[in-house]
């Protein structure tokens, strides 16, 4: 089964630099051979530090991921498709003071982030820990090490492959701070191989979705008295692609309770409200509006799409004279939702 979570940030800003002391650095395995119809993992494909010395307070610190080119075997006659890729996270260790350093729960990194093309994903969308270092000396040294395997996908999709073909999966990966500031970005390549298959090819559920690039980074922008009486809403065309073989659905979640500004201050996710909107080209499917939540919200249904994209249009919207908006101070608010497709 092929599941795939995708990331956006999702801005409000109401009209009316920090200077990392943080360096980034990483490092990947670099090979993994696939040998059945089971795929395999690298339980240390992708290995990432944040380090520094003295004090310093980093909220809401993120890390992403990109895809630089298609992933094309070494001959140049195949292009294995990068939905079959994904990262999980396996450990945090490193020294900081007071304090100990943060673990995957505290950061609340994403279980499973599958590998999209065309624009960054996140593997930390905005992490709920900050890097905090207060050392007892003025240059205490500060390390936060995180370890992600990489995994590639079983199915029948492996047999359309020459058994020895190898790919090469050329990425680029980067740090930033809360101002979307960035501490460090690095490349590599990740290689794999596909070798002679042993097993029997399994019968697979396949789905795929993927937030569109006009989608990425939603704004709801409150400009006027009348966005604040009226409420405020923003509609994305055709910002989700489904593809599926199978009945499926579509949830929602918000990874955080609250917008959060880069002063700190805050706006309950539940205040917004989305839903997708019904087109001719999925006139099938059923829809549901949803206030955002931290809890996995479905917000479609439908049927499989016969080998076919399938395209939803997102919109975001608020209630008329919301007092929470009314009352907030100007500034930029940002939260981060996760999509999520999985067979009904």
């Amino acid at each position: 089964m092929n599941r795939k979570f995708c990331f956006f940030v999702m801005t409000i800003f109401l009209m009316g630099q920090l200077h990392s002391q943080v360096s980034y650095s990483s490092w990947v395995n670099g090979y993994l051979q696939i040998n059945s119809y089971q795929g395999n993992t690298d339980p240390e494909g992708y290995t990432m530090t944040l380090a520094g010395n003295g004090n310093f307070n980093i909220p809401n610190w993120k890390v992403t991921a990109r895809l630089k080119s298609a992933i094309t075997a070494n001959s140049g006659s195949y292009i294995f498709p990068a939905n079959k890729i994904s990262f999980q996270p396996v450990s945090s260790t490193g020294q900081a003071n007071p304090n100990p350093v943060p673990t995957i729960s505290d950061i609340g990194i994403p279980p499973n982030t599958i590998m999209t093309e065309g624009s960054e994903f996140f593997l930390i969308p905005k992490s709920n820990a900050p890097l905090r270092n207060q050392p007892s000396q003025q240059n205490g040294y500060y390390s936060l090490q995180i370890k992600f395997s990489i995994t590639v996908a079983g199915g029948a999709y492996l047999a359309n492959y020459p058994a020895w073909t190898t790919f090469i999966a050329p990425m680029e990966f980067t740090a930033y701070n809360q101002n979307n500031t960035i501490i460090g970005k690095m490349d590599h390549n990740i290689q794999f191989q596909i070798g002679a298959l042993t097993g029997t090819p399994p019968t697979s559920t396949e789905l795929s979705l993927k937030v569109n690039a006009n989608a990425n980074n939603g704004l709801l922008e409150f400009s006027s008295m009348q966005d604040y009486k009226d409420g405020k809403s923003v509609t994305y065309p055709n910002a989700l692609t489904v593809k599926a073989n199978t009945n499926f659905q579509i949830t929602v979640k918000a990874i955080q309770n609250n917008f959060t500004s880069t002063s700190g201050k805050t706006i309950p996710v539940s205040n917004v409200q989305m839903n997708l909107l019904p087109t001719a080209q999925n006139a099938g499917s059923s829809f549901n509006t949803v206030f955002l939540n931290t809890a996995s919200q479905i917000i479609a249904k439908g049927s499989s799409t016969q080998g076919a994209n399938l395209d939803y249009t997102i919109k975001y919207f608020t209630k008329p004279n919301d007092e929470y908006f009314i009352n907030a101070k100007p500034d930029e608010y940002t939260a981060t939702l996760q999509y999520e497709i999985t067979p009904q």
